[in-house]
């Protein structure tokens, strides 16, 4: 009988250590999943975060790309041509806009294969819309090209100065043309800069 008693008492010290185990692997457990929903909380709140911030940059450009738009039109009303600085004439409005070679589709992905998103301002997240100013001369070549706007918080030089690259390196456009003949023409064009 002393020997089942012994036994019994090991039986349930042993019983007793397993409990303690699986209350201590429970709360481990526990733990770790407290840990994995704060992390999940956190990474759902700076999604939405992000995508306030893009529903923000987006209202924001849309509004000023309406305001410049109106601006031009303003403009051309007054006349509908200007001189450059070394006097040739340039149209704000011709009778047929100028159009990258192969359309907006692929001028998109020749802007989308083409820009390089600064280090610097990626590493400071920073994000925003530039709009590129420049004229497609009458041999469909691009020049003079400006950042001449920006929307979004901190838009630093480094993105001013890579949308103007990529724009200065476009290959030809089809010329603008005023009663038949390639003229040259004012164009403008916002360039998004969005981190992944």
């Amino acid at each position: 009988m002393r020997f089942n008693v012994l036994t019994l008492v090991f039986l349930f010290a042993l019983c007793q250590g397993c409990d303690t185990k699986s209350k201590e692997a429970a709360q481990r457990t526990a733990d770790s999943t407290a840990l994995a929903n704060k992390e999940a909380d956190l990474e759902t709140k700076k999604a939405e975060e992000k995508i306030a911030r893009r529903a923000k940059l987006a209202k924001e450009s849309a509004e000023r790309a309406e305001q410049r738009s109106a601006a031009a039109a303003e403009k051309a009303k007054k006349s509908i041509t200007y001189k450059d600085a070394t006097g040739k004439l340039i149209y704000i409005k011709a009778e047929v806009s100028p159009e990258y070679t192969g359309g907006e589709q692929d001028m998109r992905k020749y802007l989308k294969d083409n820009l390089k998103y600064p280090d610097a301002a990626r590493d400071n997240g920073v994000e925003g819309t530039v709009f590129v100013d420049f004229v497609v001369d009458d041999k469909g070549k691009v020049i003079d090209v400006v950042a001449s706007d920006a929307v979004g918080e901190n838009v630093d030089v480094a993105l001013k100065e890579e949308a103007v690259r990529v724009v200065a390196s476009m290959p030809g456009w089809q010329p603008a043309k005023q009663k038949g003949k390639p003229v040259s023409s004012a164009f403008s064009i916002p360039i998004t800069f969005e981190l992944e």
